[in-house]
């Protein structure tokens, strides 16, 4: 066997192996023994009918797939042991030709090379300040009061983000039927709303009518309605108002914060909802403040690996995110159409995170080998990875920021009350999301090493 390897960037070694005609042959007729004993032929008992008409029956392309599953394999990893060459993904097979030796090109990822820059003296990344104050308690308290608000029927004109009970009847422009003829359908009067609207410009019209009033108007209909017949063409509107309702908040009292959980008063209320969001914003702060002392580390080095990874790491974000899309009850298909993209480009968006997402990990790993955090070579042990990731990301904010880590400074806190929380507000986990999906990456790693 001959073999010829040449370096390829980044981080890769081709292998141009040529075999022998006599090895091709022999793993051929091994192939055919295997599969000769799977075969019945009429008037022979198996294994026993001339190899010929097995031969036409089995198909010589089945026997030569069979002999090169077996064959490239041992070729494969002989060649990497010839050419001292050590193999961190998985070889690839780039092509094979039969002329009439067998001649293939196989591609082996190498391991990443990661040159670190100066990060004790370059390295600096200023913390957001918290972001927590009455407004933001008010807010999170307000939420709380819609989404417990009532409907109660009114007896005035209907305003904006009003619901009102109505007949509504339109007839599209060259119809002589009516396309929606309802009795006392219930519309929620905002463009904006979940449900949405007829046609747009339906709430403004409504807005002032009283009980008992009908009015009458023409819109034109949605360009992208499901009916193409329908679709960009004017509609008389004829709408009867039967009646309207308001949303009606709860009172901000006492009654309510002990409804909302284990408050005495209001006041009780308004410091269990600030510690919780302080607790969120120290998490968010904290987050973001990891986030960017990776990004700024990723910057300042030089990062090298073979492309395979990528591809790995894509593999595996797709396969998760279709995993969680289906569980929610939607084909992949369905979800690209419902946010307008077609699968190469969202292919591509994933590639492009996949690769954010490996220099990463590949950076924070050199750092923590730098910094000589404990645990390396254990990347299939999940609770040792994360700890040393962990570690190695205290110790990057304490490089970027100058000012050591606050032991538990991080630690998730506990729900507020049994309603009320912070999580009635806004909040971000970016940093945290970050992590869970890059955890993957050393263990995907492991797994891709080896020989074919």
């Amino acid at each position: 066997m001959k073999v010829a390897s040449t370096e390829l960037p980044p981080r890769q070694v081709s292998l141009d192996i040529e075999v022998e005609k006599d090895r091709l042959d022999r793993a051929i007729d091994e192939a055919y023994r295997r599969l000769a004993g799977r075969v019945d032929v009429p008037g022979f008992r198996r294994g026993k009918a001339p190899r010929s008409m097995v031969e036409r029956m089995i198909g010589p392309e089945r026997i030569r797939e069979d002999a090169l599953d077996h064959l490239l394999p041992e070729v494969v990893s002989e060649a990497i042991v010839q050419e001292k060459v050590e193999p961190y993904t998985r070889p690839r097979i780039e092509s094979i030709e039969f002329d009439p030796e067998l001649r293939l090109k196989a591609v082996v990822g190498l391991a990443p090379k990661v040159e670190l820059g100066d990060y004790k003296d370059t390295l600096r990344v200023t913390p957001d300040e918290p972001r927590i104050g009455d407004a933001q308690v008010d807010e999170v308290i307000q939420t709380a009061r819609e989404r417990r608000a009532q409907w109660v029927p009114v007896e005035r004109a209907v305003k904006m983000r009003d619901t009102i009970g109505a007949d509504v009847k339109f007839t599209v422009e060259g119809q002589t039927e009516p396309l929606v003829d309802s009795k006392d359908a219930e519309y929620v009067v905002d463009p904006d709303s979940p449900g949405g609207e007829p046609a747009k410009g339906f709430a403004e019209q409504v807005v002032g009518m009283n009980p008992g009033d009908t009015r009458k108007f023409t819109l034109t209909m949605p360009d992208d309605y499901g009916d193409t017949d329908v679709a960009g063409k004017p509609a008389e509107f004829e709408v009867t108002l039967h009646w309207v309702k308001e949303r009606e908040l709860p009172e901000l009292d006492d009654d309510f914060a002990q409804q909302m959980g284990d408050y005495a008063d209001v006041a009780a209320m308004r410091s269990a909802v600030e510690s919780q969001l302080r607790q969120h914003e120290e998490h968010r702060v904290h987050d973001k403040l990891e986030e960017d002392a990776v990004n700024k580390l990723v910057e300042i080095s030089t990062i090298e690996f073979p492309p395979q990874l990528i591809e790995h790491q894509a593999q595996h974000m797709l396969e998760t995110f279709t995993r969680n899309v289906e569980r929610q009850g939607l084909q992949f298909s369905q979800y690209l159409r419902l946010i307008g993209k077609d699968q190469e480009e969202f292919e591509q968006e994933i590639r492009t995170e996949a690769e954010t997402r490996v220099r990463r990990t590949l950076a924070l790993e050199a750092f923590a080998d730098a910094e000589h955090i404990d645990g390396k070579g254990q990347p299939a042990d999940d609770v040792a990875a994360e700890s040393r990731t962990a570690k190695a990301l205290a110790r990057l904010i304490e490089v970027a920021t100058g000012q050591p880590a606050v032991d538990g400074e991080h630690e998730s806190g506990q729900k507020v009350g049994s309603e009320m929380t912070a999580e009635e507000g806004a909040t971000s986990d970016t940093g945290r999301q970050t992590r869970e999906a890059e955890a993957p990456e050393a263990q995907a790693a492991e797994e891709d090493r080896g020989t074919a």
